[in-house]
């Protein structure tokens, strides 16, 4: 394991330095307590829609299944969003956090919104707190501010991205950051893991491999479409949220294609289209349903154990400090 690694694991708690990435609808607390049971850092999602009883459940449920290991939930932390009732509301986020410091859940991520505001208060609990970025300004912007480690996410990845790719982002970083750096897109197996650490990033965060595990929440249509899809499957979008995501090309997605002048601003786009992430993960609606995917899909030939996931991630990081 290389310094860095060993110094991530070091400061989270962990066997491998490896992060299982918050993925709305799909990451709750089974698929977390595989993940940190395996040695990783497993994340619960909110989803900006997760009810306090809801959170409070799986959090119980990783500290039964992997009883003394470390853990993460992702927050969403959008500044622009209502005060009350909806996707990220801030009366949601407030509950959820106030939740995850009652709790004392050992990490908190966030990779929408500024999470200025709200750092002074969770390092105050005692909980550590990493951000998820897309771009080099981003990743300045809450290192400064005090982020335990931050998550560069490139352009491969699933979901929300940035226009830069991952290589270059995580070089980026490291060279600019006094936080840890994870590495994030296009990171779904040993080799992967081993080049991120060679660039110089302390560790890495793992999306789409996960989401065809046993363990994800995904329906089984959108597992298996993770282990079909080729290296041009997916493609960046608005059309979900009025942000940059990357999905699976569905009939929803292309529904949208020579219309783009009609998709509207976040969040609007959002309260509008935002069900059809829902529909996707947990129905597996392939015609109205939105399915995040990262290009890295085409590298996946099985749904697997999280645990074995963790383990052949884990041997790529097993190089000479």
């Amino acid at each position: 394991m290389t310094p860095a690694a060993a110094e991530l694991c070091r400061l989270f708690g962990l066997e491998a330095p490896i992060f299982q990435a918050g993925m709305g609808w799909v990451t709750t607390g089974r698929l977390a307590a595989a993940v940190s049971a395996a040695g990783g850092l497993g994340v619960i999602a909110t989803g900006g829609y997760m009810t306090a009883d809801e959170l409070r459940g799986h959090i119980v449920r990783v500290r039964d299944e992997a009883p003394g290991k470390p853990f993460g939930v992702n927050l969403l932390l959008p500044g622009d969003a209502p005060a009350q009732g909806t996707m990220a509301s801030f009366d949601l986020t407030r509950i959820a956090l106030a939740l995850c410091i009652e709790e004392r859940v050992p990490v908190v991520l966030s990779g929408l919104g500024d999470p200025r505001s709200v750092l002074p208060e969770i390092h105050a609990a005692g909980l550590r707190f990493v951000a998820v970025v897309g771009s080099l300004k981003a990743a300045r912007a809450v290192a400064e501010a005090g982020a335990d480690a931050v998550i560069v996410q490139g352009n491969e990845a699933g979901g929300h991205v940035g226009p830069i790719g991952t290589l270059t982002l995580a070089q980026l970083a490291v060279r600019s950051l006094p936080a840890p750096v994870l590495a994030a897109g296009g990171i779904a197996t040993g080799a992967a893991v081993r080049a991120a650490l060679a660039l110089g990033a302390a560790g890495v965060s793992v999306g789409t491999r996960f989401l065809a595990s046993e363990e994800s929440d995904a329906h089984p249509r959108y597992r298996q479409a993770v282990v079909d899809a080729d290296e041009r499957s997916t493609v960046v979008t608005l059309a979900c949220t009025g942000k940059p995501s990357r999905a699976l090309r569905t009939a929803f997605v292309q529904s949208w294609e020579g219309r783009e002048d009609e998709i509207q601003p976040y969040p609007e786009q959002a309260f509008d289209h935002f069900w059809r992430a829902r529909a996707g993960a947990i129905e597996g609606d392939f015609e109205d349903g939105f399915l995040p995917m990262g290009q890295c899909a085409a590298l996946i030939d099985e749904v697997l154990p999280a645990a074995t996931i963790v383990e052949r991630l884990a041997e790529g990081a097993a190089v000479p400090a």
